[in-house]
C-alpha cells in the first residue's frame, strides 16, 4: 500500500511513501528495490526508482525511474541497454505495472 493522495492520505514533500527491498528468486539471488518520495516538483509528483537486479553481479535487469529529463520524456524504462519512455498514471499503478513485468521476466530467466 502506498501512502499518498491517491489513497486518501495527504503527505508533504520529502516524505518517503515507498521503501521496500525484497528477494524475487532465491536460486538466482535476484532482488527488487522500490523507492519513492513525494516531490511536487518532479513529474508525477514523486521522485522514484524501481529496480530489479542481481546484487552479486551488479546486473540491472529492469528499472523504472524519473531521475533525469530526456527527449523520451520524464518517465523511463531501462531494460538491458535500451531506455524508453513509459506512461505514468499514478504511483500505485506504476508499481503494479513494474511488479507484473518483473514476474514475467523472472519466469523466463
Amino acid at each position: 500500500m502506498i501512502n499518498d493522495s491517491t489513497t486518501g492520505n495527504m503527505v508533504d514533500d520529502g516524505t518517503v511513501v515507498l521503501d521496500r527491498n525484497f528477494e524475487i528468486d532465491a536460486t538466482e539471488g535476484t532482488r527488487v528495490q522500490l523507492f519513492a518520495v513525494k516531490d511536487s516538483t518532479s513529474p508525477g509528483g514523486y521522485q522514484y526508482r524501481f529496480q530489479y537486479y542481481e546484487p552479486e553481479t551488479g546486473e540491472e535487469i529492469l528499472r523504472y525511474d524519473n531521475a533525469h529529463d530526456s527527449d523520451i520524456g520524464s518517465h523511463h524504462r531501462h531494460r538491458a541497454s535500451a531506455v524508453t519512455g513509459i506512461d505514468f498514471e499514478g504511483l500505485q499503478s506504476h508499481v503494479t505495472r513494474f511488479r507484473e513485468e518483473v514476474f514475467r521476466i523472472n519466469a523466463n530467466r
